[in-house]
């Protein structure tokens, strides 16, 4: 056989180091980054803490190009905005708390309102009596016996008092809160939506009993409708949520969460907002003492090269930081987008099919820009704090060709074993139910699922009775 020599050109990506470190540093979650830059900081000499602000610095082309070109240096300006940039600082600490609690989140609301001491001590007495799931057990003649025993007849309340902060409630975030039964908490939020002429409005409030017994056929034969427009509506209604209160419970995805959150997503006036955690976070500028040496003329040309290196280095880190900010920034932005509904109602079964290709498109990045982001990210909402990656479900698709998420049938199954009252059922028997609701999966499915879930096998929750 003989031997050849032949020329072949090909082509190949090489990652330079300041590559390299930006991709590293937008990996590493919030206490990774601060050890990070703490020892960069103590490696490199040109780079420094800034306790004024450095945000001019982060992109200062003026001095990349006299590095780059060997110049003399000038002085140029430091960022004078010191007062906004430490309002802006005080902001985000603010928020970088622990979630609140149920009561704590609606107390809130109800000060917001300009009511007179006796409204307002109806309004906090229902808000700390609401049940786990944000419903109001004590009935309107309960609330009256509690405020009117012993008061004199012109200092007692009146039911319609009750009623009417009631009505105000009924207004607050998550919708549903305060309802006395499901009935209602599903009516307060198809009224939130503008549906009370709704089908699916009027199935609630006539035929719920036989919904949840998924009697569609006789729903439809006594309303003289359309099975189809009986599905419709029956869409809708699942999209509620039937238990507001819970969206604040403590979840497996919280309690493997860190004390710190990467992001902070926060409700300002109405609007979901984005802040990617930096309190604790050294702010970094390049070293002015070396930017001087530059200068001198007695330093030899060996000592100038290792100074530019530094220098380089130096504002490699600070332009990487603020890249990283900017593109999680984005990313999380995007993500908020996809899944506003679990963000403003906290129902894990809104949570919508999403991938990572599918944000990589949004945001015109690699996927594995996005795998870097959310797979070591926590997040901090007003219902807990969870791993970034937990807003990622694969979809299934349902006989009439709808797209739900992985998390949408979890709450499903959930739900099926909560409302068995006790009664153990098969994953067998789980899969004819999600059947009957158009979601069609295999039994070793439901089994995945149910393990994630935490919840026991068949057996091993009948022996426990």
């Amino acid at each position: 056989m003989d031997i050849k020599q032949s020329q072949k050109l090909s082509q190949k990506l090489t990652l330079t180091p300041q590559m390299r470190q930006s991709l590293r540093m937008l990996e590493l979650p919030l206490l990774d980054l601060k050890n990070y830059l703490e020892t960069q900081i103590e490696e490199n000499p040109a780079l420094g803490r800034d306790d004024a602000s450095s945000e001019d610095l982060l992109f200062n082309e003026k001095i990349e190009k006299l590095i780059e070109q060997d110049r003399a240096f000038t002085d140029f300006p430091i960022n004078q905005a010191q007062e906004e940039t430490d309002k802006k600082q005080d902001y985000k600490k603010s928020l970088i708390s622990k979630p609140p609690t149920l009561e704590e989140y609606l107390l809130k609301q109800l000060r917001t309102f300009p009511l007179d001491k006796k409204t307002y001590k109806i309004g906090e007495y229902i808000l700390t009596n609401l049940d786990e799931n944000g419903y109001l057990n004590s009935s309107l003649e309960e609330i009256l016996v509690h405020f009117n025993k012993g008061v004199s007849t012109n200092k007692k309340i009146a039911r319609k008092d009750i009623e009417s902060i009631l009505q105000l409630i009924y207004n607050f975030d998550p919708p549903g809160i305060g309802a006395r039964n499901l009935k209602e908490c599903l009516l307060i939020q198809l009224r939130l939506k503008n549906k009370e002429k709704s089908l699916a409005y009027k199935i609630v409030s006539l035929y719920l009993s036989e919904l949840i017994k998924n009697k569609s056929k006789l729903i439809a034969k006594k309303l003289k409708v359309g099975l189809e427009a009986i599905k419709k509506a029956v869409v809708d209604i699942s999209s509620l949520n039937p238990k507001p209160g819970k969206a604040f419970e403590s979840t497996t995805a919280q309690i493997l969460a860190p004390a710190l959150p990467d992001i902070i997503i926060d409700k300002v006036d109405g609007k979901l907002q984005v802040i990617v955690n930096t309190r604790f976070l050294p702010r970094l500028r390049v070293n002015s003492y070396y930017l001087n040496l530059l200068k001198s003329k007695k330093i030899s040309p060996k000592t100038k090269k290792y100074i530019q290196e530094k220098i380089s280095s130096a504002l490699g880190i600070i332009k990487s930081l603020s890249q990283r900010e900017e593109t999680v920034q984005k990313i999380v932005s995007n993500i908020v987008k996809v899944q506003r509904d679990f963000f403003r109602q906290g129902d894990k079964s809104l949570i919508k099919p999403l991938t990572h290709k599918n944000i990589a498109k949004l945001v015109k990045r690699n996927e594995s820009t996005v795998s870097r982001v959310v797979n070591s990210k926590y997040v901090q909402t007003s219902y807990g704090i969870f791993r970034l990656n937990y807003f990622f479900s694969k979809s299934l698709k349902t006989p009439n060709g709808e797209n739900i998420s992985q998390e949408y049938v979890k709450h499903q199954i959930l739900d099926i074993l909560t409302e068995a009252n006790g009664k153990s059922l098969r994953d067998s028997e789980i899969v004819k139910i999600l059947k009957s609701q158009d979601i069609k999966i295999a039994r070793r499915t439901v089994a995945k699922y149910r393990k994630e879930l935490k919840i026991p096998a068949y057996y091993q929750r009948k022996n426990k009775k």
